[in-house]
């Protein structure tokens, strides 16, 4: 039994949950793909996935066996990477994912003066708000906002993400500014959605923090779209300084400062972080991605 090929079989089964596009996706029969996983169990002497005649998924045994596997693979591809291009050029397939906003906003630029520099290396970019195991889901790189991530991986802070609350000119004087938090009930708010819910606005008074009523007037998961809503004069905004710079600096929008915090987090420690893991970064074509992005994007 080729071993090696039954695994990277076994991770494309686990990954679309299909033998038939398993099967595609390698160019063979989906009877070779489940005879050679059917060899596997049977050289481990354990059930690794659950088959009927319209589904399949992973035992609990399988799903662990498939969690170490996948990082396994990695490694052997990283080892692959590493001597296969040592001393040449930088090359090979760069798999970034940036929240959708930051992506757009800042790395999409940084990356098209990257690929002037490292014209072999072809860039695979995911913006996606998802949370992500690197080794997992096979990402070289991925920036991400909140706190201080997991120890394993390593994280490279590129921006203080501080929270600004902003509307346009034409809707301050129209409504008003508002000075405190309690103010702010009286006001229309342009709201984030995040991977799983609508973030509340949260202020910090002298008990801590606690959520604000708010009267949504456009949810969003397009940081963009709710700038262009406050550039309208629908509302308040509340989103990360460095979604908000540009406009503020031309005075499409104006910061309202309130005589307390706000934000959509109750961490103080939050960030834009720039995640990697350390076994990667000896790969070449990902160590000159990570120093070039942040050189690039902590002066941004």
């Amino acid at each position: 039994m080729d071993k090696l090929r039954a695994l990277h079989y076994l991770l494309k089964v686990a990954d679309t949950l299909s033998f038939s596009r398993t099967a595609q996706a390698f160019g063979v029969p989906a009877s070779s793909i489940s005879r050679r996983i059917a060899d596997l169990e049977a050289e481990l002497g354990v059930e690794l996935l659950h088959r009927t005649t319209r589904t399949v998924r992973l035992t609990e045994a399988g799903a662990l066996y498939v969690e170490q596997v996948r990082q396994g693979i990695a490694q052997l591809n990283d080892a692959d990477d590493l001597v296969g291009r040592r001393g040449s050029t930088p090359s090979g397939i760069l798999r970034i994912s940036a929240m959708p906003s930051y992506g757009r906003l800042l790395l999409m630029p940084a990356l098209q003066d990257f690929g002037d520099r490292y014209p072999d290396i072809v860039l695979d970019v995911h913006l996606s708000d998802a949370l992500m195991d690197l080794g997992r889901d096979q990402i070289d790189i991925a920036i991400r906002g909140g706190h201080l991530p997991q120890e394993r991986v390593v994280a490279r802070k590129l921006d203080p993400n501080r929270m600004v609350l902003a509307a346009s000119p034409q809707y301050l004087r129209t409504m008003g500014t508002p000075r405190t938090l309690d103010d702010l009930t009286s006001h229309r708010a342009l709201m984030y959605r995040g991977p799983h819910a609508v973030f509340k606005w949260l202020g910090r008074d002298e008990e801590g923090w606690r959520e604000l009523p708010t009267t949504p007037a456009f949810i969003s998961n397009d940081g963009t779209s709710l700038v262009a809503m406050a550039c309208r004069h629908r509302g308040l905004v509340l989103l990360s300084e460095w979604g908000l710079k540009d406009y503020l600096d031309r005075g499409e929008l104006t910061e309202v400062t309130l005589d307390r915090p706000v934000s959509v987090s109750r961490v103080d420690e939050l960030g834009i972080y720039l995640l990697y893991l350390q076994t990667r970064y000896r790969v070449p074509k990902v160590r000159v991605a990570v120093e070039f992005l942040v050189k690039r994007l902590q002066a941004a």
